[in-house]
């Protein structure tokens, strides 16, 4: 009876036997793809209890057209039409709740976050080269009325004739936190956005254009915990 109740018991994971930090203020990261562009922010996430947090992100964002059809030029790849480079500044303040919790090493947090706040959109300016009936070679803002445009000038053009529209941003998404160390934090967060402004935002030298965003996105996020507990 001894030797039966002495035998080995083993686990499906690697579980932790150090002491659980509960509490811990977070700060990440992000790099991500939108279906209207890419993205990149950073987020503090403040404890609240043991499965809430409150979160505050700043997050900047590209906003591209599905009208916009890239072309090969000797200038590199251009998009004809394009009127503005567009992109926006969002700050955001939300609830961060854990689902599932991560009881070995292997295991996966799952978590749910809900955000919401301000968005400042920024037009930027496109010139283009254009070839004119002289043969000369010149930098101007696209006009559809003149010349052969025949690639994109260098994104410093038109940073002194930036125009900003504010606005409002709101996404949710479900992250998955895969780290295996708890002082750091490796995760995807995979979910969905919507953003408005004051006025449509002038993409495309045409009518073409709008003033909200519905897009889906997958972020790849890095961080480290605060363990001040």
């Amino acid at each position: 009876m001894l030797c039966i109740f002495s035998l080995p018991v083993f686990s499906q994971g690697e579980v932790e036997t150090a002491n659980k930090i509960l509490f811990s203020d977070d700060y990440s990261a992000s790099i991500g793809l939108n279906t209207n562009g890419f993205s990149l922010g950073f987020r503090y996430g403040k404890y609240v209890d043991y499965l809430h947090k409150t979160s505050y992100r700043v997050q900047i964002h590209s906003i591209r057209s599905a009208k916009e059809i890239r072309m090969a030029t000797s200038y590199g790849m251009s998009i004809y039409g394009k009127d503005n480079n567009v992109g926006a500044l969002a700050v955001l303040c939300g609830r961060r709740s854990e689902k599932f919790s991560k009881f070995d090493k292997n295991s996966v947090s799952i978590y749910l976050n809900y955000d919401g706040g301000l968005a400042l959109a920024f037009e930027k300016p496109m010139y283009y080269h254009v070839l004119h009936p002289d043969g000369q070679d010149v930098i101007e803002r696209f006009d559809a009325t003149t010349y052969t445009k025949y690639g994109k000038a260098s994104f410093s053009y038109g940073l002194n004739e930036m125009k900003f529209v504010p606005g409002v941003f709101a996404m949710t998404s479900a992250e998955f936190d895969f780290s295996q160390r708890k002082s750091f934090q490796t995760s995807v967060e995979i979910g969905a956005s919507v953003q408005a402004y004051l006025r449509k935002l002038q993409i495309m030298c045409n009518d073409e254009n709008n003033w909200a965003f519905a897009t889906l996105f997958v972020k790849i996020r890095v961080g480290k915990l605060r363990n001040d507990f």
